[in-house]
């Protein structure tokens, strides 16, 4: 439903950290990455977008296609909340996260400030 409101969009964010263990604070929110920032609230099921740079969209690397939705892998939900949130975010355990994955999807973004944050929270060499 969440991926049909606005299209482009992709679930991402607060979301997928929360199903990887990246985040533990429950949220059932629909977290949302597309070209504009709303909050939609249908059933008393709440959808919220962030817009997102339209470049990023370029390629897809890091979303999967999971039964007609688009969904980004944890790296690329980290990376989408770390650059939206200019680096003002918490996250509980980042275990799950294969930095391998995060240095590949890194350059999409083409922003040296999210690669300063990113290197710092992960202590990537």
């Amino acid at each position: 439903m969440a991926c049909s409101l606005y299209r482009p969009a992709y679930i991402s964010l607060e979301y997928v950290l929360q199903r990887a263990g990246i985040v533990f604070q429950y949220d059932d929110t629909i977290t949302c990455v597309s070209y504009l920032n709303r909050i939609v609230d249908i059933d008393d099921k709440i959808y919220q977008f962030r817009i997102i740079n339209p470049e990023l969209w370029i390629g897809m690397e890091g979303i999967e296609q999971q039964d007609n939705t688009l969904i980004a892998v944890p790296e690329r939900a980290f990376l989408d909340m770390v650059y939206l949130s200019a680096g003002n975010c918490y996250f509980d355990n980042l275990h799950p996260l294969n930095k391998t994955k995060v240095k590949q999807l890194l350059p999409l973004y083409k922003s040296k400030a999210l690669m300063e944050r990113v290197t710092k929270l992960l202590n990537l060499k």
